[in-house]
């Protein structure tokens, strides 16, 4: 059987996911290490615009860039009723289910990034959130 370009495609997807999946601790640092040195420029191109920044008295200045998975879904309890009659060599079903939503729902999962730049490059940064969520962030 030929694979087309479509089948390929959602290999590819497949693959990336489960590679983002496996991502670790060594993996962020390699993200990090990736932007060390990088123009104030370089990151709002990729990144877009920072959540929020300031300038200490040094000089220097610290950008935080905040991205978010989607919200895990909510804990729920399940509820079901259905019936069946057996008679001779027949059989009629019906079935309803319903999902309900318990407790609060976690909220969604986030990398934050703080880049402090001097004379217009990364010169600092920290990294805070999973490795799933974070490593995929490289400079390109």
């Amino acid at each position: 059987m030929a694979r087309t370009s479509s089948s390929r495609g959602y290999l590819t997807v497949a693959l990336a996911a489960l590679l983002a999946a496996c991502a670790t601790a060594d993996d962020v640092r390699k993200a990090q290490a990736s932007w060390q040195g990088a123009s104030y420029e370089d990151v709002l191109r990729v990144w877009g615009a920072p959540s929020r920044s300031t300038r200490t008295a040094d000089g220097r200045d610290w950008h935080t860039w905040v991205s978010e998975g989607a919200p895990p879904p909510p804990p729920s309890v399940g509820f079901g009723i259905g019936g069946m009659s057996v008679g001779r060599g027949s059989g009629v079903g019906v079935g309803v289910g319903m999902g309900m939503p318990i407790g609060t729902p976690p909220p969604p999962e986030r990398c934050e990034r703080t880049l402090v730049f001097a004379n217009g490059n990364l010169v600092d940064q920290q990294w805070n959130g999973p490795p799933t969520l974070c490593a995929p962030l490289k400079r390109p």
